[in-house]
Order: C-alpha cells, then sequence, then structure tokens
C-alpha cells in the first residue's frame, strides 16, 4: 500500500484523485502523507473521514448529502464546520422570515381582498407573494444545508464471564512468517490478555502487529509456542467485508488482513440484513431469539435505515458496507473483542460512536486488542495496556495512551522539516544579492514584455534581410554586408532570449521564498 501510494505521488500528475488514502497506513506514514498533500502544487480530489488528513491537507470541501454537493471554497476543516454550522442556521432564519412575511401579505389579502377601497392594495401584496414563489423564498432550504444528521448509535451485548482471569494467553511464540517460509516477523512474545483488559497494539507498517490478531483468533494459525484459551473465551473479531467487484462477485468476510487462511466467501447478492442475522444467529454464542426487527434496529441506529438493510451488500457503499460489519459485531455477546484498523471505510460520526461505545463497554468482564493508527479514535476508547510492536518483539505497558505515543507518529506533532521555520544568518553581501534579485523579479514581467516586443521587431528586420539577400543574387559586397546585418540580429535575438530566461528564473526562485 504505501509502495503504491509513494509512487503515484512521486509522479505528480496534474490531478490527483484519492480515495480514502490513509486507510491502511501507520500514523509515520499519515504524517507523511498529509504533510505532502498540503505542500503539493497540482490539484487534488480527497475523499476521506480522516479528520487530521482533512485538517492538514486540504483547502476547500465539498459535502455530498441529500443529492445534492455543497462547496466550502477556501476553507480548512475547522472552518468547514463553522462555516456549515452558520449556514445552516443562516438558511432556516431567512426561510421562517420569508413564511412570517407571507402570512403577513396573506393575512391583508383575506381581510381586505373584497373591500373596494383596498382591493388595488390587496392585490399588490398578492403579487409580493407571487414572486416570493417564483424567486423560491417560500421553498424549504435544502437538505444539505439544513439537515443535522442524527447521530450512530452502538450498543454492544454485555459480555459473558469467563472462566480464571486469563481469557488468552502466547507463551514463548514466534508468530508471523513471509510467504517463502523464511524467519518469523515475532520471536519468543509472551502476551496474556486478562478479564477487564484494554490493549492497544501500535507500531509502523510491517512490524507485525496483526500477526497478533491472527494467533489469537486461529488456533490452525502456523506459530511456534503455547497458545491458552480460557474455557470460558467468546471470541468475536471486528470483520471486514471485502469486495473485490460488482454483484456477481463473491466477497470476503475475515477480521482482518493478516487471516487471509480463513477468509470464508459470502455472496454480495444477499441482503445486507440478511448477513447480519445469519451471523448473530448461528455459530458460537449465535442467539436464534434474534429477529429482524432487532437486526433492523441496530442497523438504524448506525445510519442504515429506509431500504438500505433490504439492499444487496454489493449495492452498498464502502461505509454503508462497514456499517454492515458493525451490526454484525454488534448482535453477539463476546467477552473479548478483536479489531484490525476498525475505523477505516467509516465517517467520523460512526467512528465517534463506537470509541463511545468500546469506552464503556466490558466492565471487569470483557477485553478488547486493537491494532489502530487513529488517535482520535484511539484517546476515545481508554486504554489500559499499551503494547509496542517493534523489532521483532513486543513491549505491554500497563498505562493508558500519552503524548510521548503520539510523538514519533502524529499528524500534528510528528517532526517535520517542512513544516518546522528555520532562522538562517546570512551575510551583508548575500541579503544585497536578494534584494537586487527581489527588485529584478519585482520589475521582471515589465521587461519580460519589453524584450518579447524587441524580439518580433529583430525577428521580422532578419526576415527582410533575407528577403533583400535573395533579391540581390550575385552581388557579393551587398551580400556580405547584409549577412553582417543579420548575423548582429541573430546576436541580439540570443541576447535577448537568454535575458528572458534568467528572468523567468530569478520570478520562480523569489516565488519560493
Amino acid at each position: 500500500m504505501r509502495i503504491a501510494l509513494a509512487r503515484l505521488l512521486l509522479s505528480q500528475p496534474d490531478l490527483l484523485l484519492l480515495d480514502e488514502p490513509s486507510n491502511h497506513l501507520d500514523s509515520s506514514a499519515r504524517d507523511w502523507l498529509a504533510t505532502y498533500l498540503s505542500n503539493y502544487q497540482g490539484s487534488m480530489i480527497l475523499v476521506s473521514h480522516d479528520v487530521a488528513l482533512l485538517s492538514k491537507g486540504v483547502n476547500s470541501i465539498a459535502e455530498i448529502g441529500g443529492r445534492t454537493i455543497a462547496q466550502y471554497v477556501s476553507c480548512t476543516y475547522d472552518e468547514y464546520l463553522a462555516e456549515k454550522e452558520f449556514r445552516r442556521k443562516s438558511a432556516a432564519a431567512e426561510y421562517e422570515r420569508n413564511v412570517k412575511e407571507a402570512a403577513r401579505l396573506q393575512a391583508f389579502v383575506d381581510k381586505y381582498g373584497a373591500s373596494a377601497t383596498k382591493a388595488s392594495s390587496a392585490q399588490s401584496r398578492v403579487k409580493a407573494i407571487e414572486k416570493m414563489r417564483r424567486e423560491g423564498k417560500l421553498d424549504p432550504p435544502p437538505t444539505a444545508v439544513t439537515a443535522t444528521r442524527r447521530k450512530p448509535s452502538l450498543t454492544l451485548p454485555d459480555p459473558p464471564k469467563g472462566v480464571g482471569e486469563t481469557l488468552l494467553a502466547l507463551e514463548g511464540a514466534d508468530v508471523g512468517y513471509d510467504a517463502e517460509g523464511g524467519a518469523p516477523v515475532l520471536r519468543g512474545i509472551d502476551l496474556a490478555v486478562d478479564r477487564g483488559t484494554k490493549l492497544i497494539l501500535r507500531g509502523p507498517n510491517g512490524a507485525g502487529a496483526l500477526f497478533f490478531l491472527a494467533a489469537f483468533d486461529d488456533d490452525k494459525w502456523e506459530f511456534v509456542g503455547l497458545r491458552s484459551v480460557s474455557l470460558g473465551l467468546s471470541l468475536c473479531p471486528y470483520r471486514k467485508i471485502h469486495f473485490a467487484g460488482g454483484p456477481s462477485r463473491q466477497a470476503s468476510f475475515a477480521f482482518g488482513e493478516a487471516s487471509r487462511k480463513r477468509q470464508a466467501p459470502l455472496d454480495v447478492s444477499a441482503r445486507a440484513m440478511d448477513l447480519v442475522t445469519d451471523y448473530a444467529r448461528g455459530g458460537s454464542g449465535g442467539d436464534i431469539t434474534i429477529s429482524n426487527e432487532d437486526a433492523r434496529g441496530v442497523m438504524g441506529r448506525l445510519g442504515l435505515g429506509d431500504d438500505k438493510p433490504l439492499r444487496k451488500v454489493g449495492e452498498l457503499s464502502g461505509g454503508e458496507k462497514a456499517r454492515v460489519a458493525l451490526s454484525m459485531f454488534a448482535l453477539k455477546a463476546s467477552n473479548l473483542l478483536l479489531l484490525d484498523e476498525p475505523s477505516n471505510h467509516l465517517d467520523v460520526e460512526c467512528i465517534e460512536a463506537l470509541g463511545d461505545s468500546l469506552s464503556s463497554w466490558g466492565g471487569k468482564d470483557g477485553s478488547i486488542v486493537v491494532v489502530s493508527h487513529d488517535r482520535s479514535f484511539c484517546e476515545s476508547v481508554g486504554f489500559t495496556h499499551v503494547g509496542t510492536v517493534e523489532d521483532g518483539g513486543l513491549i505491554v505497558e500497563e498505562r493508558g495512551l500519552e503524548e510521548r505515543d503520539w510523538v514519533k507518529y502524529d499528524i500534528a506533532t510528528a517532526p517535520s522539516d517542512a513544516s518546522e521555520p528555520r532562522v538562517v544568518e546570512i551575510s551583508a553581501e548575500e541579503k544585497a544579492e536578494l534584494d537586487r534579485k527581489r527588485k529584478l523579479a519585482f520589475n521582471a514581467p515589465k521587461r519580460i514584455k519589453k524584450i518579447e516586443q524587441s524580439i518580433e521587431e529583430a525577428e521580422a528586420r532578419i526576415a527582410e534581410l533575407d528577403d533583400k539577400m535573395m533579391a540581390v543574387g550575385s552581388d557579393v559586397e551587398k551580400l556580405m554586408e547584409m549577412t553582417e546585418l543579420k548575423t548582429k540580429e541573430e546576436e541580439s535575438v540570443a541576447a535577448m532570449m537568454e535575458e528572458w530566461e534568467s528572468l523567468e528564473e530569478v520570478i520562480i526562485e523569489m516565488n519560493g521564498t
């Protein structure tokens, strides 16, 4: 992912189209991406729900909603939020004023319309009302402007109580092998997940955090060491739905990228609600009493209302598919949740709902293991343990997330040579040269215009000399004289062209300082 994205960006296209580019990137890569996009010289269209990326990487926002597009030009993300609220309140207030004014005019017409003395006044008010209708002043403002979306909510079932203090543990485990079966990615790992633990696993792409989820979830996953499971373990991985194509294709349904060995095919022609109910009712921990209404209630609270639960999965957007997966995740009681980048493909409101739900879930019986690089989501959960995966090992600390955990990775705090101003002392001679170039750059456009005119005049004289040289025939003396004049004109054009190029270089240099 990182290599493909870097190859695309470094090709420097005139128009860059990016769809959720920060998904599957670690925090250091997200920081690099945001810094790069903020300095990108070409045009860019970005689809993203990554608030940190939007805050740093864009200067205009277009919001799609209510089947329309609302544009917020020259707005940062924070300015967009403020402008959106301002537009909503202004449009609602203006519509209310217009309706009241129309009602006042209509009341006059109703009262005096039949009066001979005030008929003309009543008629003028009728025309005023008709004009307001023609101008759309009595039409409700667009939904995209005034609608306040209902905040999604997610309620997870209470966790069943496990047997013993430790739900799942790895001892002396070597985890994760490459395709050729080479050396393990992680060696000698000891990790126990006790009841009530909320563990965040952090590390750069390729460090191996996902292999922990694979080893926890799959007793057939290839690793050396001991895997201990509580008799009362009820494990639920947050499942993702990956789609390779249209409705005729199949989808792979699995908890994360590292578990491709246990992905099972799903028919994307199935209805979204059927997938949710089949999963909730079947398998270990399934509840056959869960009704279609229960499923639709969970899906509706996550924003999948109206007929969306009845649509085929292949007809849903990426974000809607992620909400379907969340609905499945929310209808089966578990005491150990495994989440692999759960905020990917979810919008800001749904990420907040997931974070709020996890922060209040579990108590002393439920445990969570999360791989995520989304700072706002991670800080909302309230982790009890922080695990750092790096250099083939794992260090677990019993503490919450701290500022130091984000210094290396976070967009807002990561050091960047491009974003940190440097004070550079220059000599008097260098300052004088800089002032000279600035003055030269300031006057350059006028000078270039004169040079361009002079070149046209010189080239016209050269063409005229060519015609005369053809006319004189074999008169050697005149030919030599005209050749000398032509050479001078050509040298003059060359000198002017050189000055022109020099001025353009100065303009470019000064624009970059």
